[in-house]
C-alpha cells in the first residue's frame, strides 16, 4: 500500500478536535482520526500529497467524511498532527532535546517522506545543534551538557545517540551519524548491544547489527589514535628547542619540562585505564586534558615553560582536528560528501 493509498473500508473516526478547519476541502485520515485541511496547501509543499490528491480527483468513485474526498495516509494522528503544524505554522524553535525528540523525529520523518524539503531542511538544521559536523560546535554542545556544578550529564539533555542513529538511518540523514556514534561509543559496549529502553516506555531501541558493527569499529580506531598520541607526543617528550630551561646549560631543572610532560602522560594513561575520570572513554576530551591537566595548576603537576606549552598546544589542536575528521570513516560513514 501506498503512503496515501486509501483502505477498503472506513472504519469508525474521529475529527481532530485541535487541528481541523472549517473551510477545509479534504479530510486527510490518519488512524482513527482525521483532519479538515486544505488541498492547495498539501499540494503547494509536498509533490507525494499532490499526486496522491491528484488521483483522489479522478478517481470515479471515493469516500467522504462531512461532505469532504478523504486521503488516507498510512501514518499515526500524532504524527500526523505534528506534521500539519510544520506545514502550517512553521517549524517550531525546537532542537533535538529529550523533551522535544518526540516532537521534531515526527517532523522530521514526515517531511521525509511527503518530501517537503524546505521544512526537512528547517529541521535538519535543528538537529546539528546538538548532533554538529564540527570540532567547534561538538566542543560547544559538551559545555553546554555540564550542570550548574560542572557535572557531565549528556541523557539529561539530549536523547540516546542510538534513536538518532536509526532515525537518521530512516530519513536519509548521514551527517547527523559521525558525531552520534562518536557519543555513542563512551558508552559501555554491554550496554549499548543490551539497547535502550526509553522511559515511560517497554519498547527496547537497539542497533543494526551492521551499526553494531561500525560502533565496534569505531571504537577501537578512537582508541588506538588516542593511544598513538599519548605514546608520541607525551612519553619521553622532548623539550622545546626554545626551551628556556635548555637554554640554561646545565640548569638544575634541565629536564623540568620533559618531566612535566611524562607526569601527564602516567596520570592520562591511569585515568584511561581505571575509574578515576567519568569521561575516561572520551578521547577527544582526553586530549584536550592532556593540556588542561597542567593549565589548572593543582594536583602537583609541574607546569612546563612557555615555549613547550606552545608547542604542544599546536599539536593538541592538530590532533583533534584529525582525530574528528577522521569519524566518518572510523564508523563506517564515508558517504557523506561534506564534513568538517
Amino acid at each position: 500500500m501506498s503512503p496515501c493509498e486509501p483502505s477498503n473500508s472506513l472504519e469508525i473516526v474521529t475529527r481532530h478536535t485541535d487541528f481541523s478547519f472549517k473551510d477545509g476541502n479534504i479530510a486527510l485520515l490518519a488512524g482513527k482520526c482525521y483532519f479538515l485541511v486544505h488541498q492547495g496547501l498539501l499540494c503547494r509543499h509536498s509533490p507525494v500529497l499532490r499526486t496522491a490528491l491528484e488521483s483522489l480527483e479522478n478517481a470515479s468513485t471515493f469516500v467522504s467524511l462531512e461532505g469532504r474526498p478523504v486521503l488516507e495516509v498510512q501514518d499515526s494522528s500524532e504524527d500526523m498532527f505534528y506534521f500539519l503544524i510544520a506545514l502550517y505554522d512553521g517549524i517550531p524553535d525546537l532542537s533535538s532535546t529529550t523533551k522535544s525528540f518526540e516532537i521534531v523525529s515526527a517532523m522530521l520523518r514526515l517531511t521525509t517522506k511527503y518530501q517537503v524539503q524546505r521544512l526537512r531542511n528547517d529541521l535538519l538544521r535543528g538537529f546539528s545543534i546538538v548532533w554538529p559536523s564540527s570540532l567547534s560546535l561538538w566542543d560547544a554542545r559538551e559545555q553546554a551538557m555540564l550542570s550548574p556544578d560542572g557535572v557531565y550529564e549528556p541523557r539529561k539533555y539530549t536523547p540516546h545517540p542510538i534513536f538518532i542513529i536509526n532515525l537518521a538511518r530512516s530519513v536519509n540523514a548521514p551527517e547527523l551519524l559521525p558525531s552520534a556514534f562518536y557519543d555513542l561509543s563512551r558508552s559501555s559496549i554491554s550496554h549499548t548491544a543490551a539497547g535502550y529502553i526509553a522511559s515511560g516506555t517497554v519498547e527496547r531501541h537497539r542497533l543494526t547489527e551492521e551499526d553494531l558493527f561500525n560502533l565496534l569499529k569505531g571504537r577501537e580506531d578512537a582508541s588506538r589514535f588516542l593511544s598513538t598520541f599519548l605514546v608520541n607526543q607525551l612519553e619521553g617528550r622532548k623539550p622545546s628547542s626554545n626551551c628556556i630551561y635548555m637554554q640554561a646549560g646545565n640548569h638544575p631543572r634541565r629536564r623540568f619540562c620533559q618531566i612535566a610532560f611524562e607526569n601527564v602522560f602516567y596520570d592520562v594513561l591511569r585515568a584511561t585505564n581505571s575509574l578515576v575520570c567519568h569521561r575516561s572513554c572520551d578521547p577527544l576530551f582526553t586530549i584536550m586534558d592532556t593540556e588542561m591537566i597542567y593549565e589548572r595548576g593543582d594536583g602537583g603537576f609541574l607546569r612546563p615553560c612557555e615555549y613547550c606549552r606552545s608547542e604542544f598546544h599546536a599539536e593538541v589542536e592538530a590532533a583533534r582536528d584529525e582525530f574528528w575528521n577522521s569519524l566518518p570513516e572510523w564508523f563506517g560513514n564515508t558517504q557523506i560528501s561534506v564534513w568538517g
